[in-house]
């Protein structure tokens, strides 16, 4: 699916191994063993041939002797005092063999990781720079690409898990931004479709919590099932937006633009809509608890089936034109829609 993949190989065959290491400091003690015994074999061959030369001249008494000595000698290079040479000479050259091999490998692999971190970047560079190119369907592209990473992060990227997650909210913050500088229709919708590509499978929903959609021009977005708990939405044009089953707990809708926009089923604590257009919106079995609607446009809000809870006392706006010609307290407003609503609406 990656069309512009990064110039890497499995590199982690350039270096070496754990199991590269081992491999060769084993070899290095069977041919240090090899080596020991090959001497001594010799050793012992032309102390053998001595004995022969001098039988011609040496009583028995002598040639036993030489004997002992010979097995003497023997049972030091293959008894319990030759394997101690032995174990001390392969960790001693072991040890400096291996101690050298982990150096060299570790130092290997942190430069490859760096080279490797620095080709991604380049990558991710060059489709953020084509998110400002000049034609509408490059932006609408390089769109396409970041919200790729965000749906699933490209196995090439030999990254480790924290830059990951980095890479994961920059690209949300660039598409974030994008909403709010871009002007042409279609690449606007194709950055709202991106933006919540991003759904861990342990949340479930589309992970863009805390994100700064401030001015942002989302028209008609389809934001569904999605954590924009904290989120701030200032002067934002949200007009038909659809925030149906989405967590809106915390997030600062002032100002924005909600007009017939849909919460219905979201989740709303603590929300701010303070002077926000939501002219038309529904809130159909909503949950709204200690919701701010300060001077809020309110007019031909649905609130069917909402659950309501300790809204903060304030005025709203019910005039039709948004002009505050009709100023209700927020309680009276409530009730108002309660009888409108045949009681449907329930109110905690």
């Amino acid at each position: 699916m990656w069309w512009d993949r990064p110039k890497m190989h499995i590199r982690s065959k350039m270096g070496l191994t754990g199991s590269r290491i081992i491999v060769i400091v084993c070899l290095v003690f069977l041919l240090i063993t090899a080596l020991t015994y090959g001497t001594q074999y010799l050793v012992e061959r032309s102390l053998v041939a001595s004995s022969k030369t001098l039988s011609e001249r040496k009583t028995e008494y002598e040639i036993g002797k030489l004997s002992a000595e010979i097995s003497h000698m023997r049972s030091d290079t293959t008894g319990s005092l030759f394997w101690l040479k032995l174990i001390a000479l392969f960790v001693t050259v072991g040890g400096a063999v291996g101690g050298y091999l982990v150096g060299q490998s570790r130092s290997t692999q942190a430069r490859l990781n760096f080279e490797d971190r620095k080709n991604v970047d380049e990558v991710y560079q060059s489709m953020v720079r084509e998110l400002a190119d000049e034609s509408p369907i490059l932006r609408a592209a390089a769109a396409v690409k970041l919200g790729s990473v965000l749906k699933s992060f490209p196995a090439e990227w030999n990254v480790s898990h924290v830059r990951r997650n980095q890479l994961f909210q920059l690209t949300k913050q660039v598409l974030a931004a994008a909403l709010s500088i871009e002007t042409d229709k279609k690449v606007l919708k194709t950055l709202t479709i991106n933006l919540v590509l991003h759904r861990p499978e342990s949340a479930g929903m589309a992970s863009v919590q805390e994100m700064d959609l401030s001015g942002a021009k989302a028209e008609d977005a389809y934001w569904a099932r999605c954590n924009f708990s904290y989120a701030d939405f200032y002067a934002a044009d949200l007009s038909r937006v659809s925030f149906r089953k989405s967590d809106l707990s915390g997030a600062q809708f002032r100002e924005s633009n909600l007009i017939n926009a849909v919460f219905d089923q979201s989740v709303c604590g603590n929300t701010n809509f303070k002077m926000a257009d939501l002219r038309g919106a529904s809130f159909k079995e909503a949950t709204l608890k200690a919701v701010n609607f300060e001077y809020a446009k309110v007019h031909a809000v649905s609130l069917v089936g909402a659950h309501i809870e300790d809204t903060l006392e304030c005025q709203v706006d019910v005039s039709e034109n948004g002009d505050r010609s009709q100023l209700l307290s927020v309680n009276t407003w409530l009730d108002s829609i309660k009888l409108v609503d045949l009681g449907t609406a329930i109110k905690l």
